[in-house]
């Protein structure tokens, strides 16, 4: 048995929460009514169910469920372990302290002990007892709040469902609760500038017999356009035939008008500008070149390209989309779409793609072509002599070049080598400006060569420029050869009706005159071993200027 002034003490808080309890739970029943009736109501006022019945039912259910929870309350005994759980839960100071003391039991004489009295007195004069009683007191007052909402939330939806006009409403026709006498479309709109807009009105009574559209700009201005009507139709309308800034609207009839319904003006992103600056390689001695609103841009093979577009507004989003590649502009917020130093490898065609932060992209993507021009190989070429020559060994055969870069050369010069040797290479000149044609002659000295008869001497011009990486290339002209012929040849004139077995002696006496040229195919095997030698020497200079960073 508890100590009769704790006893006391504890009765009044948990006669308080069980209060408060109460109130909550009636609340809760009463907003679940509510909610349930005003579903019906517009249930019905959308598809003219009848649902009458169901209404009745719901409240029937509603106010017996409220008294099953009173009654179950009023009986429920009272619960002094889950008041003082509360306490401690929201007080960690006294945790066990209560709960301890309540605990308490006087021994057989009906008393308590010494120890006993002093936990009890602990509690009893505890200096946030009054806080414990306040705590509870406000719990009360806050559930009494909630359940005079919930119950003015009922009472709205019983005045709504109780009346007769609502239930004998027709479908569709305008319902006590929807009824709007007149309704403006499209509302509050969003249009692109520049576009058109179409502003109706439909009344849902009676007609006025005129209506008049209130146009206010954001500039200020302020139009008057009479609404049209076609015969007795409810709807009156105008046509605004160019949106060109944001506004707001209205619909005045008779002495009443309708709220203010806002435009809002939009625009499509869009190129306005495109500037495309060029930085060519080094080595073509070209000066940086900025091309004004272009979308065609035409450049050598390395070039660094710089495109910058200017755009109508700021965009999140800027790309260049192409067939095999995609490259993301920088976008930034002063309405600008950069593409910095691209490197130009190959021609394409781009289409520009830009969203706005609505997730709006261009109408019509602009087309940008960028065509790329190979860096050509240097023109070289032997001007004289033309074709193969036979010659003595003792010859000084004059040789005349001409070389021509279309962003200059390096150096230039004539090559010759004989069958079976390494090619030797003759400087000629150097630093010829672009697109200069320049002719040089050398003369091989045969005798210094140390030829002999039936010997091949090859000879050719070469040309060094800059390619496309940077680095030094080589170029060769057509290659040519020049045989070595004896000192004294032997010419029979072909005597007619001779036998075939005379003309055979003849060749053989004139071979033998001729210093033993008994093998026609040794100077055709030379020309081929010089051919072999001198692409085995260009692949080796090809690849050491590969290597050249």
């Amino acid at each position: 048995m508890m100590e009769r002034r704790l006893q006391n003490l504890l009765g009044a808080m948990e006669s308080t929460l069980r209060r408060a309890r109460l109130r909550r739970r009636l609340a809760l029943c009463w907003t679940a009514m509510a909610v349930a009736l005003l579903l019906l109501v517009v249930v019905h006022g959308f598809t003219g169910w009848d649902t009458r019945l169901v209404w009745w039912l719901v409240l029937a259910v509603g106010l017996g469920a409220a008294y099953f929870i009173r009654r179950r309350e009023q009986r429920r005994p009272a619960d002094f372990r889950a008041l003082v759980a509360a306490i401690e839960r929201e007080n960690p100071e006294v945790r066990h302290l209560i709960s301890t003391a309540a605990e308490q039991e006087p021994d057989e004489s009906g008393k308590f002990g010494f120890l006993q009295l002093r936990v009890i007195e602990q509690v009893l004069k505890h200096r946030d007892r009054t806080l414990w009683v306040e705590g509870f007191r406000k719990k009360y007052a806050s559930a009494s709040n909630l359940h005079l909402l919930a119950l003015l939330a009922l009472l709205v939806a019983l005045c709504l469902g109780g009346s007769p006009k609502w239930w004998h409403a027709k479908p569709g026709s305008s319902s006590p609760l929807f009824a709007e006498e007149i309704t403006v479309t499209p509302g509050d709109a969003k249009v692109e500038r520049g576009s058109g807009l179409v502003i109706t009105a439909r009344f849902g009574h009676t007609p006025p017999a005129e209506a008049t559209l209130v146009l206010v700009s954001a500039s200020g201005k302020t139009q008057r356009i009479p609404l049209a009507r076609h015969l007795a139709d409810p709807v009156f309308g105008a046509s605004l035939p160019e949106v060109s800034e944001d506004g707001l609207y209205r619909v005045e009839y008779d002495t009443k008008k309708t709220r203010d319904y806002k435009i809002s003006v939009f625009d499509f992103p869009a190129l306005t500008r495109a500037d495309a600056s060029l930085n060519f390689p080094a080595y073509t001695s070209l000066t940086n070149q900025t091309i004004r609103d272009t979308r065609r841009v035409s450049a050598v093979e390395g070039t660094r390209l710089t495109y910058t577009l200017q755009l109508n507004k700021p965009v999140v989003s800027a790309r260049f989309i192409g067939k095999d590649e995609t490259l993301v502009l920088a976008a930034q917020s002063n309405s600008i779409a950069l593409l910095n130093d691209f490197t130009l490898t190959n021609s394409t065609r781009y289409s520009l793609e830009l969203v706005d932060a609505d997730g709006r992209t261009n109408k019509s993507p602009p087309e940008f072509s960028i065509v790329v021009l190979p860096d050509r190989p240097p023109v070289v070429k032997v001007d004289f002599p033309h074709g193969d020559q036979r010659v003595s060994s003792l010859e000084e055969m004059q040789l005349v070049g001409e070389a021509k870069g279309e962003f200059g050369l390096l150096k230039y010069g004539v090559g010759f080598s004989v069958a079976g040797q390494e090619p030797q290479f003759v400087e000629m000149g150097e630093a010829a400006v672009a697109n200069e044609k320049r002719l040089f002659t050398n003369q091989i000295a045969m005798e210094k060569l140390g030829v002999t008869p039936d010997q091949v001497v090859s000879y050719f011009v070469w040309a060094d420029d800059h390619g496309p990486d940077g680095g030094v290339r080589r170029t060769f002209s057509d290659m040519f050869f020049a045989e070595v012929r004896p000192f004294e040849e032997i010419f029979r004139q072909d005597q007619s009706g001779a036998s075939e077995n005379q003309n055979r002696n003849q060749n053989q006496n004139q071979g033998e005159n001729q210093g033993g040229n008994q093998n026609p195919r040794l100077a055709e095997l030379q020309k081929q071993i010089v051919i072999a030698t001198w692409k085995l020497q260009s692949d080796k200079q090809s690849a050491a200027n590969r290597s050249k960073p």
